[in-house]
């Protein structure tokens, strides 16, 4: 299968943007339901800063902390808070599964056969696998061979900076 490059842009803000528009070009629906799939901690963040782009485009939103579906959380718009994480919920018959790259680096609970499992378990007929990662981890990893993903949006983190005033 061929990759082929259809948008780019720059930042948090940018790739944020990235995502609301990457999920508009996929004819997200209001009662479309999405499944983040990620590491607990550390994709967490991410995935409220994803759903809240799209808090007023969908509402059946769910995160699968290390692909345990039996813990499958909603997710939901909190007032003058953000997005939250909280109690256990259905993750089946999703229309869109969202993988997070910390799934791919050393040490996760995942492998790759287990990730495409669960997708099976969980994805509607004709739903769509988007890969969500930084810098490359999906390619280094080797799982864009061997997790059917539709598209995947990658970010590359190009510089850190501490200053100290005195």
């Amino acid at each position: 299968m061929e990759k082929k490059l259809i948008e780019s842009g720059k930042g948090l803000s940018g790739m944020l943007k990235m995502f609301k528009s990457t999920m508009q070009g996929l004819n997200l629906q209001h009662n479309s339901k999405i499944v983040f799939i990620g590491n607990p901690g550390t994709c967490v963040p991410f995935i409220e800063l994803f759903a809240y782009t799209i808090r007023e485009l969908v509402q059946g939103m769910v995160y699968v902390p290390d692909g345990l579906l039996d813990d499958a959380r909603s997710i939901w718009r909190v007032d003058g808070v953000g997005m939250q994480i909280g109690g256990a919920t259905d993750p089946y018959n999703a229309d869109y599964v969202i993988l997070l790259g910390g799934l791919s680096m050393p040490g996760s609970k995942v492998s790759t056969d287990a990730c495409s499992d669960i997708v099976k378990k969980i994805l509607k007929p004709g739903g769509k696998v988007i890969g969500v990662c930084f810098m490359d981890m999906f390619a280094k990893a080797g799982w864009e061979d061997k997790v059917c993903f539709d598209l995947i949006m990658n970010a590359d983190i190009s510089s850190v900076t501490v200053s100290k005033f005195e």
